[in-house]
Parts: C-alpha cells; structure tokens; sequence
C-alpha cells in the first residue's frame, strides 16, 4: 500500500464490491468519455480488471481511498517499444501512467495531483523508472493542467484510434527523474516494499 496523509493507494480486488464501484463510476460521461469512449457493464468490468489484480500484473490497478473511501483508480505499465515510437520517448524503464477520480464530487479538490504525485515517486525511486509518462486527450485540459502541477511538461502529441476506432488527438506528458522539480520533491509518503499486501 502506498499513502499519504488522507489518500491510499491499494491494489484493486477480486471482489464484486470494487467491481461495484468501477461500474458506477464508468456511468458517468465525464469518466468514461476519456478512456473508454462508452459505458462499461458489470460483466465488461470483471473481464478488463479481474486479471489486473495480482500484483505480478503487468498493469497493476490501484484503488485511489480518501478518508478510507475509495473514489477512483489509477495504473502504471511499462511502454513498449511500439509506444516509445509512438510518443517520441527514449529511455530503458518508462512508464505509462493512467488516472481518474469516479466521485465527482472529489474534482479540483488537488486529490488527483497528490495522487499522481504518489505514484510517481514510487516508480523514480523503487522501480528506477528513466521516465514516467502521461498522454491525456489534447481535448481533456483539466488532466493537463493537473499533470502540469505535479512536474509532467508536454513532449509530444499524436493522433491513434481510441477504444471505438474515432481518431483522436493526444499530448503526451514526460517525467523525468533528472528534472529540477524531482530534485525539489518533498512528497512525504508511507511505503510498503510489498505494495501487494
């Protein structure tokens, strides 16, 4: 688990409760509009999640907790070499980082920042990540100003096909670990080396 102050980080479970709640969120246009392009159901939630819950996945998800409340999620993998091209990023550890908070209420609250913030000083630090990347939608501009407060400056943008085949535009956001704000980073957090548990 990782935390800091009122926000935990916790992989997500097998279990119908965290399903539940990925369904309800996935209802809701402003989520689903920037990552599925459509309403996922119960049974499309297991499929996706079921096998991102071990912590061997290779892309682990993590339930966001706030006030021990879980209100959304976030995942990391690494890039592959077909994205590296892709985004027009170098390095041999990069990774991807994804990111939504479902309870709306809980918007501009700073909660998604601090979160991102958490992640990636977990990935610089334990997993020696080069780099760390985010590629919202060039359309999505509250993801990348947020993405902006937590030290991610724009590198790139590129056009792909989105989950139902629309071409869309998308920026892509680098971290790197060499970066003046990383040495400046006072992100106080608790970590366990086996972030499974």
């Amino acid at each position: 688990m990782l935390e800091d102050n009122k926000i935990k980080l916790r992989l997500i479970k097998d279990v119908e409760s965290d399903y539940k709640y990925l369904e309800k969120w996935y209802q809701e246009k402003e989520i689903y509009s920037h990552f599925e392009q459509r309403i996922l159901n119960y049974e499309e939630i297991m499929k996706k999640y079921s096998k991102r819950t071990s912590k061997h996945s290779k892309i682990p998800v993590y339930m966001i907790e706030y006030n021990h409340i879980p209100i959304g999620i976030i995942q990391y993998q690494m890039v592959c070499k077909e994205n590296k091209k892709l985004y027009n990023v170098s390095g041999n550890k990069v990774f991807e980082i994804d990111i939504f908070i479902g309870n709306l209420n809980l918007h501009n609250k700073g909660i998604g920042s601090n979160t991102v913030k958490l992640i990636t000083n977990y990935l610089i630090t334990e997993e020696k990540a080069d780099k760390v990347v985010m590629c919202p939608l060039k359309e999505n501009i509250n993801a990348i100003k947020c993405y902006e407060k937590c030290g991610f400056i724009i590198t790139n943008e590129f056009k792909t096909e989105d989950t139902i085949g629309n071409l869309q535009d998308y920026i892509v956001m680098t971290f790197n670990n060499k970066n003046d704000y990383y040495k400046s980073y006072d992100l106080r957090y608790k970590q366990v080396r086996d972030i499974g548990k």
